[in-house]
């Protein structure tokens, strides 16, 4: 089983179906709960998201957003982290109040009792509607890196290296990060929709991995093969290593 592949001429465009299944979603059922990443690869989603939000051609008044991660040791306020980079790229502008956010807090005193109380929430919520992800260099979805096992919920994850390295990119200044908080591969393919989005070609080769056989822990994007609903979304660029 192979997830549903649709290529696209440009990032804008990507982006754009990307946006357009949150809409369509939000259309159906305006309650839904999502799970968005940050980061650089879903800024045009969010810029079409919330140009739709001011127009009025769409409505996230009802649903609850999950946070899909973030970095150990950081909080809303810290530059950087995926609280603070979504609220500044997505959260703030679309106005969603408080009360529809769960978002780990990277700064809690006790980390596993803060991943207990996120599998608390996603459990009473019923799961997640849809999740939109990025997919790490080393095919880590969320934070879930290589080696995580597949029946995971929220958990806290060791970086590796490369996810330290590329990390570095969301800071101003050479910062220390050694371990992430995350929803968990289970949660991934329990949500009724997953969707995989890559733009350029840096990620050909992550992308090109992703579809190959074998799913493998080793390299976590290939469990979307197995996923009953999954949808990848990607530029040509990112497309251009996929054999037919």
């Amino acid at each position: 089983m192979k997830p549903k592949l649709n290529i696209y001429p440009d990032y804008k465009a990507m982006s754009l179906a990307a946006a357009e299944r949150v809409m369509g979603l939000l259309a159906k059922k305006p309650n839904a709960v999502i799970c968005l990443p940050s980061g650089s690869t879903p800024l045009g989603m969010f810029e079409i998201l919330v140009s739709a939000n001011q127009k009025g051609m769409t409505d996230f008044s009802q649903c609850i957003f999950i946070g899909l991660d973030e970095w150990i040791g950081f909080g809303p306020e810290d530059d950087g982290g995926c609280r603070n980079l979504l609220n500044k790229d997505f959260l703030k502008p679309i106005g969603l109040r408080a009360d529809q956010i769960v978002f780990f807090d990277g700064k809690a005193i006790d980390p596993e009792e803060e991943c207990r109380r996120v599998n608390k929430v996603l459990e009473t919520l019923g799961g997640l509607d849809m999740i939109i992800l990025g997919v790490g260099m080393n095919g880590h979805l969320a934070l879930n890196e290589p080696g995580t096992p597949w029946d995971s919920y929220a958990h806290v994850s060791e970086l590796e290296n490369v996810t330290k390295e590329v990390g570095q990119k969301y800071f101003q200044k050479p910062t220390t990060i050694t371990k992430g908080i995350t929803v968990g591969i289970r949660h991934i393919m329990e949500a009724k929709t997953a969707i995989l989005i890559a733009a350029g070609s840096a990620k050909a080769p992550v992308v090109q991995r992703a579809m190959a056989f074998p799913v493998t822990t080793a390299f976590p994007a290939t469990v979307l093969q197995n996923h009953m609903n999954a949808e990848f979304l990607l530029d040509t660029e990112a497309a251009k290593l996929i054999e037919d």
